[in-house]
């Protein structure tokens, strides 16, 4: 078998992680305030945005993807954007902020699920411009009790560690690593307590993600653990651990399940297609006369049909595309009618 790699997402991915270096070369004022301890970490954040990057812009060039995303664009063009700002604002607020996809699902999977989405995005606000060097604290050199949080080597905002303030920012992981295990363990019980979940899913796509989530977490905790309870002892060790599941788990995101995080985007260009559908001219069906879709949609479904190597006939036209679903399915019943000769058995068909 031979492994062909797209030549423009290459590129794509290239150039990101190219310029995710220079940023990080400039946002640290020339590595000055980059810490080489986490150079692991760097090393793999740059190959997953590079990853990331590459499996994005292949999943955009797919048929279905890149219609959806180029009609979203003319949407956007021709109704203009700052039209659209509160139809984008609503529809981050409920698939983004709010999870509302899951909400419709069930109660307990919308806390599982809101507590793994926001316990890993606050995470990753926190950790990569830490990383990156682009945030840093320093002690006041007058009152060393007192810190000082640097932004791109710029002196911000002065606090003291038992303040509010001060508290958030020592514990702000720990709070994200504490709903990234309650989501995990709510995960887990949930597939022990309905077996009928796991025979649908592989090991390798869901339990995996979920394992190096809750690694990632609990070996977090125990740095803390260990510097607040153990005077720092073994706190090498458990460091050097916490680095090895935070490596994977960067790793592991552009190929696995949590490339669905990058493609939660999407949902918002969804929902402008859905608005310039409904607001379009309709289709109707030859046979019965019966408007059920947009003319848009029903000629976007059998392009990228005809694209992905669908062919309905001889021409570019996929005359079962023109009919309702109603149709569709009478249509269906009729040719294994035709085919079975009235019979469902096919040995008796055959006779």
């Amino acid at each position: 078998m031979v492994i062909r790699l797209h030549r423009k997402a290459l590129i794509n991915g290239v150039l990101a992680s190219a310029m995710l270096a220079v940023l990080i070369f400039v946002g640290s004022r020339r590595l000055l305030y980059f810490d080489a301890v986490l150079i692991p970490y760097l090393f793999a954040t740059i190959f997953a945005v590079m990853g990331i990057v590459y499996r994005y812009t292949v999943w955009l060039d797919r048929p279905p993807t890149r219609r959806l995303w180029k009609r979203s664009v003319a949407a956007l063009k021709s109704r203009g954007v700052f039209k659209e700002i509160a139809g984008i604002g609503r529809g981050i607020i409920q698939h983004v902020i709010l999870q509302r996809f899951i909400r419709n699902r069930s109660f307990y999977r919308w806390i599982m699920h809101f507590s793994l989405a926001w316990g890993t995005l606050i995470a990753f606000a926190i950790t990569f411009p830490l990383v990156f060097g682009w945030l840093h604290f320093e002690t006041v050199s007058a009152t060393p009790k007192l810190y000082q949080l640097y932004v791109f080597g710029f002196p911000q905002l002065i606090f003291h560690p038992d303040e509010i303030i001060g508290f958030f920012f020592f514990n702000a992981l720990n709070f994200c690593s504490l709903l990234v295990i309650l989501g995990t363990v709510m995960a887990f019980t949930r597939r022990i307590l309905r077996p009928d979940v796991v025979a649908g899913q592989s090991f390798a796509n869901d339990m995996l993600p979920l394992l190096i989530l809750f690694a990632v977490a609990v070996t977090g905790l125990f740095l803390t653990f260990s510097a607040r309870f153990l005077d720092g002892e073994h706190y090498r060790v458990l460091s050097t651990l916490h680095c090895f599941t935070v490596v994977v788990f960067l790793v592991y995101l552009p190929f696995g399940k949590f490339f669905h995080i990058f493609q939660r985007g999407a949902q918002l260009g969804a929902s402008i297609y859905i608005r310039e559908r409904s607001s379009g001219e309709k289709a109707v069906c030859p046979k019965c006369q019966t408007s059920f879709t947009s003319r848009m949609q029903m000629q976007d479904v059998k392009e990228t049909l005809h694209e992905t190597g669908f062919r309905y006939g001889d021409s570019n036209e996929a005359p079962v595309q023109d009919l309702c679903p109603l149709c569709r399915r009478k249509l269906l019943m009729w040719s294994q009618h035709r085919q079975l000769r009235g019979h469902f058995d096919r040995e008796k068909a055959g006779k």
